[in-house]
């Protein structure tokens, strides 16, 4: 194997493929960054049997053929190299050097017997843009559990029903639903439950130029194609809890707000409750809300003139949860409606696409 290739081309195709890289060395092979050359193609790939990467870069190969060295090992040496000078790979004496003008490295090479091939998803279910797929993703990844106990909850669905797209997360205490605004879905039903950190990891590797994102599905993978890029990640084993009921529940009182207002009206609250985790009551009457908290810390409590739908009405939540939903979703407006000890629902005033449901806390 012997190939040249421009620095900045391998630095950014490092930058993409080293996420899969594992740091366990229990499986040496899987620590690995497996590199082919051939047809004027580098292919590099990892894969740590959660998530798989695999990316391509033009270069000039002089010798095709494929080696695995130490991931971590050349990807930090790579990307220390000066970026305005070509970069030549190539194995000999049993080595994979990197050589730069007068500087030369030696990588010692790993047994590759034991890295798995790169998994085969063969039906595609959706395309859509990689902007929705991060909006997708950002508007519902935060909702999803960290406990690793509940596995399910540690996932988000992506759905497809009726030819709709959707994504959807939760932790039992709170739920976020998202609908794909564009996008194609290629089969009529499916329901697919990824982790979210591989989905974290999936967004860090979308270039978010308009790039067309094909998803594959096959042996219980999900597969995503953009530009020279395939990411895939396993998927969660289970039946997600069946939500709709929650989402389309009429709650008593309803108020219509600026959403950068209620933000900060929280933000204010938050900082009395954080010391003791305290909720933050949300009480609305006759046309004005107040948002307090008090704790250890002290008291907060403020008002704002309100469009209000309704009986007067109070109930608490987590700060954190309301923020969490805020920050993310778009419109100038929300409305939220809630009814006591029953679950809230908050969305935007002029969409349907972002719905939110968190659970009240008890006072």
């Amino acid at each position: 194997m012997r190939f040249q290739i421009k620095c900045s081309d391998l630095v950014s195709s490092v930058a993409i493929v080293e996420r899969a890289i594992s740091t366990n060395d229990q499986t040496p092979a899987l620590t690995g960054l497996h590199l082919a050359a051939r047809d004027n193609v580098l292919t590099l790939t990892a894969n740590n049997l959660q998530i798989a990467v695999q990316t391509k870069a033009p270069c000039e190969v002089l010798e095709p053929g494929e080696h695995l060295v130490s991931g971590r090992l050349f990807c930090e040496l790579v990307r220390k190299l000066p970026v305005e000078m070509p970069v030549v790979v190539e194995r000999r004496d049993g080595q994979v050097l990197v050589s730069v003008d007068t500087m030369e490295f030696a990588l010692n090479t790993i047994v590759d017997d034991e890295f798995p091939e790169y998994p085969s998803c063969q039906e595609k279910v959706i395309s859509l843009t990689d902007y929705e797929l991060e909006r997708l993703i950002r508007n519902s990844v935060f909702a999803a559990s960290n406990d690793e106990h509940k596995p399910i909850f540690q996932g988000v669905l992506m759905e497809i029903a009726e030819g709709a797209i959707s994504f959807v997360a939760t932790d039992s205490n709170r739920l976020s639903y998202v609908r794909a605004q564009t996008g194609q879905a290629h089969v009529e039903h499916g329901e697919y439950i990824v982790p979210k950190i591989n989905l974290i990891e999936l967004v860090r590797c979308l270039p978010m130029t308009e790039t067309q994102v094909e998803v594959f599905f096959g042996d219980n993978q999900l597969a995503f194609h953009f530009e020279d890029t395939i990411f895939t990640t396993r998927l969660i084993d289970g039946r997600f809890p069946r939500y709709r009921s929650v989402l389309y529940t009429d709650q008593e009182t309803a108020f219509v707000i600026k959403r950068q207002k209620l933000i900060q009206a929280l933000e204010r609250a938050a900082l009395f409750g954080r010391a003791d985790e305290a909720p933050v009551l949300i009480q609305v009457n006759e046309g004005i809300l107040e948002v307090a908290t008090t704790s250890r810390l002290g008291k907060s409590q403020e008002q704002a003139s309100v469009e209000q739908q309704g009986p007067g009405q109070q109930a608490a939540y987590a700060p954190k949860f309301l923020l969490d939903m805020l920050k993310t979703m778009g419109g100038e407006q929300v409305e939220f409606r809630f009814e006591g000890t029953r679950q809230a629902l908050i969305k935007a005033v002029d969409s349907d696409d972002h719905l939110y449901v968190v659970m009240p806390m008890r006072i």
